[in-house]
């Protein structure tokens, strides 16, 4: 008898650590109001949660989510950050709407942009110029480049992504049967030694690699100037949202608030 109480004893506190060790470290301590984009009337507010919820947890970011309490197409968000740019920068990574792009680079893109600026009606109407600025060095600094307008890849064809942590600031990409197709479709065709690639997210081209070989393996993309850069667009690959949300404010709560 003595034997299943101090068991059972030791089941209650083992039971009570764990649920010690679920509860967050800090309580919130910021709030923020975000809106549904107005040409979604449709998108339902506890899609968007579940889906914001899922996302957090990947990143790791205790939050508490209720609908707007003034009006409908609002989400309020409850969460902590050590400080203001701590929390403008969770923020960001929580709502994130990353894209993708892959496109491929024309052979004799210095070519055709140094023809396109003298005649624009030069340029293939299925090219568009699009800048390059490897070093952020600026405008002044940026190389032009002739991308195809056709994508070869974007974000339909990613399975799965993973930011590495080591300091190289990459996210590598494993593609879906149709992705690794197509990729390895586009390749085939390229130079090798000569042709590139513009890899872009949100519309700007992080890197321009050079094909060595035709490709038919998960993907590597480099250019973030940070790890927590590179895991935003990881995270919003994996755990996609329904819609772009727009951050209306961002607040502290009082210290009594919960």
């Amino acid at each position: 008898m003595s034997n299943f109480s101090s068991l059972g004893g030791t089941l209650l506190i083992c039971a009570s650590l764990a649920l010690t060790a679920c509860k967050p470290r800090h309580d919130p301590n910021w709030e923020a109001t975000l809106s549904l984009p107005p040409d979604s009337p449709n998108l339902a507010a506890a899609t968007l949660t579940t889906e914001l919820k899922n996302r957090a947890a990947l990143l790791e970011i205790p939050i508490k989510i209720n609908p707007s309490e003034n009006s409908v197409g609002r989400l309020t968000i409850r969460f902590y950050a050590s400080d203001k740019e701590d929390a403008l920068s969770r923020l960001d990574r929580l709502c994130v709407n990353g894209t993708i792009s892959i496109r491929a680079i024309h052979d004799r893109s210095a070519y055709l942009t140094d023809i396109a600026s003298k005649e624009p009606s030069q340029l293939p109407p299925d090219y568009e110029i699009l800048l390059f600025d490897p070093d952020g060095a600026g405008q002044e600094k940026s190389q032009k480049l002739a991308v195809n307008r056709t994508q070869i890849l974007n974000n339909s064809h990613v399975e799965s992504a993973q930011a590495t942590p080591n300091g190289d600031n990459m996210v590598h990409i494993s593609l879906t049967d149709s992705g690794l197709h197509r990729i390895r479709s586009a390749t085939k065709k390229m130079q090798k030694g000569r042709s590139r690639l513009a890899i872009i997210y949100d519309e700007r081209i992080i890197s321009a690699p050079v094909v060595a070989e035709e490709l038919w393996t998960p993907v590597t993309l480099e250019g973030f100037n940070s790890f927590e850069h590179a895991e935003s667009l990881a995270t919003s690959l994996n755990k996609p949202l329904s819609a772009k949300l727009l951050i209306e404010s961002l607040k502290p709560l009082a210290p009594q608030a919960r």
